[in-house]
């Protein structure tokens, strides 16, 4: 999943309604089904379907974005670098940052083809 985190118009842990950043999985979980719950369409009244729908995939979008640990530090890199107008900001420490990011991506593609390899090769 790649969106342009930067054109957001909400905070992904606002949206799971998470007071911070500092969350572990255990607690985004329990916020994404507390909130799947609430707003899932089959569960809502027909007059409110369209709403409860872009909230419900407003919120697996938060989710699946911040269950994910490589696209996890992706999001919060960028929610690092913008600043009160929704512009990126460019810091001095970027560079740094950017290869650790870098390095997550690789390390998750990687982990992926493993994955992919070992289920062809089982399934042999």
């Amino acid at each position: 999943m790649t969106n342009n985190n930067t054109s957001r118009k909400s905070n992904l842990y606002q949206v799971l309604s998470l007071s911070s950043e500092n969350v572990g999985p255990e607690e985004i979980k329990k916020a994404y089904r507390k909130l799947a719950r609430q707003h899932h369409p089959d569960v809502r009244p027909a007059s409110g379907k369209e709403e409860s729908t872009r909230r419900f995939l407003e919120i697996r979008e938060a989710y699946e974005t911040l269950s994910d640990p490589a696209t996890r530090l992706v999001y919060d890199y960028e929610l690092s670098n913008v600043n009160s107008v929704g512009r990126l900001r460019w810091s001095e420490g970027s560079t740094s940052s950017s290869r650790a990011v870098w390095q997550m991506q690789l390390h998750g593609l990687k982990e992926r083809s493993r994955v992919r390899m070992e289920r062809k090769i089982y399934s042999s």
